[in-house]
Order: structure tokens, then sequence, then C-alpha cells
């Protein structure tokens, strides 16, 4: 478990300033803090945005690993690791936190309730599913652009993903944009890779992203409970295999996105038909009221049970290669480049 997390900016005025930490009792002093951003500083013709690790000089010696904003915002994230904890189970959880700090421009978090919320999204990140974190970063409008817009072009430079960003969300900071690019990376959806000879750092798409309702798995063992089951699922899959599937872009991110929404839905998944009585005796009834508009919980009598379930999937981005071959054919990229995507297409999915 960490031992805490802090935001910090440089400001041309003041230097260092800290503009938030939590808890208040974490074993970071001002001047450890201080000297987090004095050593980047000190790499100023390197400075970029992108991960950082850091071990303080002080008597504690305390590791940390934190996300730079670049030098547009000039903000730090960090969170303090206990010792021997490792910097990569925090990366995703980080580069999301960072992103909605940023996302804040110049506003800070004002106050210890939402830096509590912060603080126990992060140690619950390790134990989140993919599903969950996929939800979470899918909730944002502009996750789905930056995928739209690699989709089409499969590599891209990072300065052409910020212009077409950027006319999409005209007031959207370069920072926070190449943050999404970053937070997406994580996720293994994106590569990012600097060419050192063209000067320039390119962003790779590895996978495609669906989110979709499939059959539940306990679908034989619910219908020997509820006899019209089948009928109504096949009325269901054919109208959603047709057209309704479209507006899951939009509805299963905030779902599985969602902590009491998915821990509803894993009940379900294990158990299938939970009874009316005692889904309200633990204080679901409002959540399950929800679910059943977007027919994924159903009622039969005195009974809920899992209609359809709600999940997200890496989807091989076909269509990308496509694109970029012919781009090859077309004299827009060159072969290398070609080969070299193709490699960290077969590397990304044999690590999976």
């Amino acid at each position: 478990m960490p031992e805490g997390i802090f935001l910090m900016r440089w400001d041309p005025r003041l230097g260092p300033d800290i503009l938030g930490m939590y808890p208040s009792e974490a074993m970071i002093t001002r001047d450890e803090l201080i000297e987090i951003f004095g050593s980047l500083l000190l790499h100023e013709e390197e400075r970029k945005e992108g991960f950082y690790t850091f071990k303080t000089v002080g008597a504690s010696r305390l590791d940390v690993v934190a996300y730079y904003s670049g030098e547009e915002l000039n903000q730090i994230f960090g969170v303090i690791l206990s010792p021997g904890e490792k910097p990569e189970e925090y990366r995703g959880g980080l580069v999301r936190l960072a992103l909605k700090t940023f996302k804040l421009g110049e506003v800070t978090i004002d106050s210890e309730e939402k830096w509590g919320e912060i603080w126990s999204w992060l140690l619950n990140y390790p134990s989140m599913t993919l599903e969950q974190r996929l939800g979470d970063v899918f909730q944002d409008i502009e996750s789905y652009k930056l995928l739209e817009i690699l989709v089409e072009e499969g590599i891209a430079t990072i300065d052409d993903v910020v212009l077409k960003m950027k006319t999409e969300f005209p007031t959207l900071l370069k920072d926070v944009i190449i943050t999404y690019v970053h937070t997406l990376e994580a996720l293994n959806i994106f590569s990012t890779k600097y060419d050192e000879k063209a000067l320039v750092e390119r962003v790779y798409l590895l996978k495609d992203i669906l989110f979709h309702r499939r059959k539940p798995e306990l679908f034989d063992k619910i219908s020997k409970d509820i006899p019209a089951l089948k009928d109504k699922w096949e009325v269901f899959a054919k109208r959603y295999y047709e057209n309704d599937w479209i507006n899951d872009k939009e509805i299963l991110p905030k779902i599985l996105g969602d902590a009491n929404k998915y821990k509803v839905i894993l009940e379900f998944r294990k158990r299938g038909i939970i009874s009316v009585q005692e889904a309200n005796s633990l204080g679901w009834g409002d959540v399950i009221e929800e679910l059943r508009t977007h027919d994924i919980i159903d009622k039969y009598e005195d009974s809920y049970y899992l209609f359809s379930d709600p999940t997200v999937a890496y989807v091989f981005p076909r269509y990308a290669i496509a694109r970029v071959v012919e781009k090859l054919k077309n004299g827009e990229v060159e072969k290398n480049l070609v080969i070299d995507y193709l490699r960290m297409l077969r590397e990304a999915y044999l690590r999976t």
C-alpha cells in the first residue's frame, strides 16, 4: 500500500508550489517534494511529459513514481511508494488520476474529502478488473475520440494527434491530450515510440475496444426458473445485434466504471437470480432499477435475474492495419515504419 499522493506545479515566480498532499501525515517533507521537482528541472533539455521515478535523498529514502504533465501545465502528480512496492502496479492508476487533475487546469483540489476520494480510488486500483479500468477511462468522450483517430490512422505523430483532438476540443490543453495518449498506452491500447532520426514521437494503435452485451454464463440455469427467458432473449438479441449495440458505446462505460453498479453485476454473474427481498436488504434497489432500464437486470415475480451481461473486449485492429498498408502502397509511409508497427502488434498479442 502506498504511503501517500501529492500534486505540485512549477510557478515561474515562486518555484515549486505544492498544491496538495494526502494523507496529511504522509512521510514526506516539503523539502523532499521540492527536491523531486528540482531533479526534473536539472534535466531541462530532456524534460518532457511522462513517467518519472525518484528516490529522495533524505533520511527516509522514499521511492516515488510520478507523472509530469509537460511544460504547458508544469504539474506533477506523484505516488509515494511503500518499501518494496513496484511502480508498475500503480502506473495505470497514476496516469488516470494525473489526467483528472490536469483537466482541472489552474483549479486545485480544494477539499480533504476530494483528496480522500482520489486516495481511495488509487488504493483500489490494483484490484480493479480490466472491465472497470476501461469503463472508467471511456466515460470520457475524449478517450473515444482519441481512439477513433488512431483507428483511422493506425500510426500518427503526437503533433498530428494533438492537432486532430484540438479540432474537436479547442480548449483542451496539449498536456492533457498527451496524458490521454499515455492513459490508453497504460491500458495496452496504444504504444508510443520516439523516432530519433525523424525527431518525432509516434503513436501506434495496438487494440481497438468494443463495449457489448453477452448472454449470461448462467443463462441455462436462469432459464429453468424463468420460463419466458429464452423467447425474450431471442427478441432482444435480434434487436441488439441489428442496431441497439451502438448505444452501448455510451451506456456501458458508465456502468462498468461505477463501483456500486459493477459490484451488483458481479454478484448476479455468480448467482444468476437474487430475490427482491434480499436485494432490497442489501440496499441495491436503486442500482437494480437503473440496470433494469438498460435491460441488464430483469424481474420475474419476486426475483431479479441477470438478463444481459455487459462487458468490454479488446479487438484486433484489422481496419487500422488495412489503412496503414494502403498508405504504404500510396507512398505515404515508409516500409520500415510499417514493419516496425507489425512487430509491435505481434509482441503485444504474444504478451496476452
